[in-house]
């Protein structure tokens, strides 16, 4: 018995575009100003307004961070709620939800973090600070 074997190979090739890693700096913190020391009280925080029955008549800023690329690229941003037994911390972006995809056109963007404060339960009166979470990605 006779048995043939044809044995064929191709070389293939792979191709890539080496892309600079994103840096991203918070060149400003949310700041939601004096709030209510009220348990179930809520501050909301946005590009347009500032709302709610913990928001009380005062200076307050959004966050703001810088995006260094390697020049025009996509990139998602998303960011974490945070939270304990005495507060929550829904952090927004400009859409207000949690995630949001830009199209960058230079090498660097800046981008606005307003949120949702809310007061669970009465705490000690004075300055609170609390940290959160920001995830940059390319897609």
């Amino acid at each position: 018995m006779l048995s043939t074997v044809l044995f064929v190979s191709l070389v293939g090739q792979v191709g890539f575009n080496l892309i600079d890693p994103l840096e991203i700096t918070e060149t400003k913190s949310v700041h939601f100003g004096d709030i209510l020391n009220q348990a179930n009280a809520s501050c909301r925080m946005t590009v347009g307004s500032r709302t709610g029955d913990a928001c009380i008549q005062s200076p307050s800023t959004l966050g703001m961070f810088r995006i260094n690329s390697g020049g025009s690229a996509d990139v998602q941003i998303r960011v974490y709620s945070v939270g304990s037994q005495d507060i929550d911390f829904t952090p927004l972006l400009e859409n207000e939800t949690s995630e949001q995809n830009y199209q960058l056109a230079k090498d660097e963007f800046e981008f606005n973090v307003g949120g949702e404060l809310m007061i669970k339960r009465v705490m000690e009166a004075g300055q609170h600070q609390i940290t959160y979470m920001v995830e940059v990605n390319y897609f």
